[in-house]
């Protein structure tokens, strides 16, 4: 698909002009927006759109669109929102405290079903679009402010462009792991295609090892569990090794070497001999072929800097979330290249290795992770932060400490007394028939929670002393998604 849908393409320029009749009289929206890379990158593409176009906005980023946040948000008495990256999953709640406010959803979250509608509710969903590997939810503000801006007065060419806002969109999408499967599809490949032509970005083709602008060679391979590189993952001195029989240097000029400063004849000696090392260890040869797929670089970013790959951007914004400091992530995405984002920087830092002792937590700590039947479930407690408890999840599905045959759920004690649950699967699951998102809410709702997402990775919140009856409704649902028998079907132990 690299054609928006006709009636998304209507609906949106419907939006765009309720939003622009509203700026036109004066009026100041409110833009709230999640707090993780997607969230942060769509929040920014709308409040870039309107202030280049002249006008003010405020913008709030929130960790998670409960109940008590739209509360405290209807008691400012906003006369318009603007949602980016969820809502759809709210519409209730919105029209519950929100009902006299103007309200513009942008979504790609599996919507819930309710009775209550709102006119500008636009969720990927509803247009026959996969919201979890299509477009993600910068994606869908970029559509959006691509109508906005169409619809106000030509700028000249010098001056803002709103396809330049597809570099952020692409942030986004990657951030939500749209590119897993090693290449974008759907209406990600329009944004590319744009973005290409506004010289904003380059995709192409090279071995997906994080770090590829800002990681030592030898380090971005030690690293690597996406995927598993048996013998060198998690060994510095055989990753070392390994790039001297290959006659790769370490260093040149007394600066390490990065991915990104091969010739293309050492990355491709490279290339064949990872997938070699994988098969020869008797990984699967669709697995092993997977570390070469499809990688961004942002051409306006400095080079050797995070921030001029696609993956390495998206973490960074990340652990601006993770870390709370949703503004600096905010004016990152909007071009601060001053001190809030030396700050980032830091934080970057602290979430790698802050990963990382997790990361060697649950290595250590096996037996936290059971095995349900369809699932595998992990407790961790107060052990795993809250905010990071999804992305540990999918590091350990992924690194083939555990047979990646079936999902994880993964849950961590929150602040405010409840569990976050997260849920992480494969494409090779969904493709069977899972779906995370459904799962979470069915298993939310009977639990007195709040829970919902994408059919690959989920999320929920519960109250605490509940796990296991969730765990059990999750399972049940999940069951009867990939057809796996009952446990008491097959005799087994409940």
């Amino acid at each position: 698909m690299e054609a928006v849908p006709k009636k998304l393409e209507h609906d949106l320029e419907e939006a765009a002009d309720f939003l622009r009749d509203y700026l036109e009289r004066g009026g100041v929206p409110k833009v709230v927006t999640h707090h993780d890379a997607d969230g942060l990158s769509a929040g920014a593409i709308v409040h870039s759109a309107i202030t280049k176009e002249g006008y003010p906005c405020h913008t709030r980023c929130v960790k998670q669109l409960e109940d008590r946040i739209i509360a405290e948000l209807a008691a400012e008495k906003p006369e318009m929102v603007i949602f980016t990256d969820f809502g759809s999953g709210q519409v209730d709640l919105i029209q519950k405290h929100l009902k006299d406010t103007k309200v513009i959803i942008l979504d790609h979250h599996q919507p819930k079903e309710v009775k209550a509608e709102i006119e500008h509710n636009i969720n990927a969903h509803k247009y026959g679009i996969d919201g979890a590997r299509e477009v993600s939810g910068s994606g869908m503000a970029y559509f959006f402010a691509r109508a906005f801006c169409d619809g106000c007065e030509e700028l000249p060419e010098t001056q803002f462009r709103v396809t330049e806002l597809a570099a952020l969109a692409i942030v986004g999408a990657v951030g939500d792991l749209q590119d897993n499967s090693g290449a974008f599809h759907g209406l990600n490949r329009l944004i590319i295609k744009e973005g290409e032509a506004a010289g904003v970005l380059r995709v192409e083709k090279d071995l997906r090892l994080f770090g590829r602008q800002t990681r030592p060679l030898y380090k971005a391979i030690e690293y690597t569990t996406e995927p598993f590189i048996p013998g060198l993952s998690g060994s510095e001195s055989a990753s070392l090794q390994f790039l001297s029989e290959l006659d790769i240097p370490v260093k040149r000029d007394d600066r390490f070497v990065m991915l990104a400063d091969l010739t293309q004849e050492e990355r491709q000696r490279l290339t064949t001999a990872l997938i070699l090392k994988m098969i020869e260890h008797r990984v699967p040869p669709r697995i092993a072929e997977s570390i070469v797929g499809e990688v961004v670089t942002l051409l306006k970013e400095e080079k050797r800097t995070p921030l001029r790959d696609a993956k390495e951007f998206a973490t960074l914004l990340n652990a601006c979330g993770k870390h709370e400091h949703y503004g600096i992530g905010l004016a990152v995405c909007l071009g601060e290249r001053g001190e809030l984002y030396r700050r980032s920087l830091g934080m970057l830092r602290e979430h790698r290795e802050y990963l990382s002792t997790c990361y060697n937590w649950i290595t250590q700590n096996l037996d936290k992770i059971r095995d349900e039947g369809a699932v595998y479930a992990l407790h961790a407690g107060e052990e795993i932060d809250e905010n990071v408890i999804g992305t540990v999840a999918g590091m350990v599905l992924n690194s083939r400490i555990l047979n990646p045959i079936k999902p994880i759920i993964a849950f961590a004690d929150a602040e405010d007394g409840e569990v976050k649950v997260s849920a992480r699967g494969n494409r090779e699951l969904v493709d069977s028939g899972l779906n995370l998102g459904k799962a979470m809410l069915y298993a939310s709702e009977l639990v007195a929670g709040e829970g919902g997402g994408h059919d690959i990775a989920a999320g929920a919140k519960i109250p605490k002393g509940k796990e296991e009856e969730f765990l059990k409704h999750v399972e049940e649902k999940i069951r009867e998604q990939l057809a796996v028998p009952s446990r008491e079907a097959i005799g087994g132990r409940k």
